[in-house]
């Protein structure tokens, strides 16, 4: 019998080691997120379109609403990559989760302007990323700030460390790296 219960706890040990490893797979450091999200946007703003839409696109699948903007319009505008208005529409679509007056000009844009067949497509590319870059995803939190000087609070979507000094990154967030 104790023969038998050393094996449970060994099996016990080792199932808990891998669900460990596991969720660990789906950390990324804090500095590490944050030097490569300002690398991101510090190639857009030199306008070096091409490898921005790549270094974007890593952030945006972790779920940083800023970049799922940028990389909606670059989509849209043809910035370093030919126009693919479904990648622009779910792009725009999940960067919306912030809810900025601003941002949602051109998702309007596209409802207006796309057929009613192509924009049924474009839906459902948007349903399902935001399935795997939404903020619920990609464990964000979003809430309403008040911003100094106005009366009106801003809908903030942001990162938080779900172990100390990391923030969660789904697989194949990480893995585009």
């Amino acid at each position: 019998m104790n023969k038998l219960a050393s094996i449970f706890l060994g099996l016990a040990i080792s199932s808990t080691s891998v669900f460990a490893s596991a969720n660990n797979a789906n950390l990324i450091e804090v500095d590490t997120y944050k030097a490569e999200y300002q690398s991101a946007l510090d190639l857009y703003k030199a306008k070096d379109y091409e490898k921005a839409l790549s270094a974007l696109e890593i952030v945006a699948k972790r779920g940083e609403k800023q970049a799922q903007y940028i990389l909606g319009t670059m989509y849209l505008n043809s910035q370093g990559t030919e126009q693919d208005l479904l990648k622009s529409y779910a792009w725009l679509s999940v960067a919306n989760e912030q809810k900025s007056k601003h941002w949602k000009k051109p998702l309007a844009m596209l409802d207006k302007k796309l057929p009613a067949d192509y924009l049924a497509l474009a839906k459902e590319q948007a349903k399902d990323y935001q399935a795997q870059y939404g903020a619920k995803a990609q464990k964000m939190k979003c809430r309403n700030t008040k911003t100094l000087g106005s009366k009106k609070p801003t809908h903030l979507c942001t990162k938080t460390e779900v172990k100390d000094g990391f923030y969660y990154a789904s697989n194949q967030a990480l893995a585009a790296n």
